[in-house]
């Protein structure tokens, strides 16, 4: 919980600008989460002194760098900076398959993930600074989004009995961020074997994306760091992304009709009007970034009751139905609200 409310406290002002539609994203919810981490590693009685000192200088390392990225210019600062992500990966990597070498991940593998975590997240988080302005900033917005619900999901899941019964959930919640991150960045940033961003799939697209990679990585976490109350619930989770892929497809594929001949006789006005709601349909940021929270927050609670796994299903694809419906009907009956083609692709139409 310590971790949940720092993350929170250094989420606000990222989640304030993103609501804003201020371009850029900031790195302070990145690295107020790796003093969470820190701070919460060092509390806990099975880390030994030598290993939370490790912990604090990788998390100094990364400060160190994103200090460092503020006033570097040039060249050489580009230089520098690559060698802070590639040495805070290594970092990451070491803490990985140290631990899983002594056997010991029936247990620790929550916390090193987490501190792989506190490593990666302020990393991916001052690239996705670097990047473009007009490169869209909601999908690092919702990966905070995310990871604030599976640590949630994590806490809620731990026996209140026991204080060491949270440390397995850990895997799970560390794996889907790495994931999503891991999705965002290949699409968002400029790589090694090419010098400007990668073709965007639009805000749907990419958090698409990335939190299939999450429900993979999941999956595989779910070996060692079994979820009470079943995995179901945590495809509400990762719903909200899935879903306005699925949108914004139906959406690319109404824009393509409205262009077509048949559709521009008089006496198709109403299935014109229609396939141009459809087209126009979006959600704001402040709307995505709600759902996401909301559902969450549902599957949490549902897991806990103890819900059957075939009700959860069928009510998330009953939720999803309504998803696609919603904005389509609210741009039907006000078109004079709709902001046109132009606001749907910057909410994450196609983009090139």
């Amino acid at each position: 919980m310590l971790i949940a409310f720092v993350a929170a406290a250094g989420a606000v002002p990222l989640l304030r600008d993103l609501l804003r539609d201020r371009p850029t994203v900031r790195s302070a919810g990145a690295v107020a989460m790796a003093l969470g981490v820190a701070v919460a590693a060092f509390y806990s009685d099975p880390w030994p002194a030598s290993d939370r000192g490790l912990i604090f200088g990788a998390a100094a390392l990364v400060l160190a760098g994103l200090a460092l990225d503020a006033r570097l210019a040039g060249a050489g600062g580009a230089t520098v900076r690559r060698i802070f992500e590639v040495v805070g990966t290594l970092v990451a990597g070491v803490f990985l398959f140290t631990y899983l070498e002594h056997d010991r991940v029936t247990w620790s593998v929550g916390f090193m993930m987490l501190a792989a975590v506190s490593l990666l997240l302020p990393i991916a988080t001052a690239a996705l600074d670097r990047l473009p302005s007009a490169t869209p900033s909601l999908p690092a917005g919702m990966v905070l989004v995310q990871l604030l619900l599976l640590m949630f999901f994590g806490a809620a899941n731990a026996d209140g009995g026991s204080r060491y019964s949270l440390y397995a959930e850990f895997a799970i919640v560390a794996l889907p961020v790495i994931g999503a991150l891991l999705g965002c960045l290949v699409y968002l940033s400029s790589m090694p074997w090419r010098n400007r961003p990668g073709v965007a799939l639009g805000t749907g697209g990419l958090l698409a994306l990335g939190f299939m990679i999450s429900w993979g990585a999941l999956r595989l976490g779910s070996i060692t760091a079994e979820v009470r109350g079943g995995t179901t619930a945590l495809l509400w989770l990762v719903a909200v992304p899935v879903f306005e892929f699925v949108r914004e497809s139906v959406g690319r594929l109404a824009g393509r009709m409205a262009a077509q001949r048949w559709l521009q006789q008089p006496g198709s006005a109403g299935l014109r009007h229609l396939v141009q709601a459809v087209c126009h349909a979006h959600y704001s940021p402040a709307a995505l970034l709600s759902i996401q929270a909301a559902l969450g927050l549902a599957g949490i609670g549902l897991c806990k009751l103890n819900t059957s796994g075939y009700f959860l299903t069928l009510a998330l694809l009953a939720l999803g139905v309504a998803y696609m419906l919603v904005p389509v009907y609210l741009t039907w009956r006000r078109p004079a609200a709709s902001l046109g083609r132009a606001a749907y692709s910057q909410h994450g139409g196609d983009r090139a």
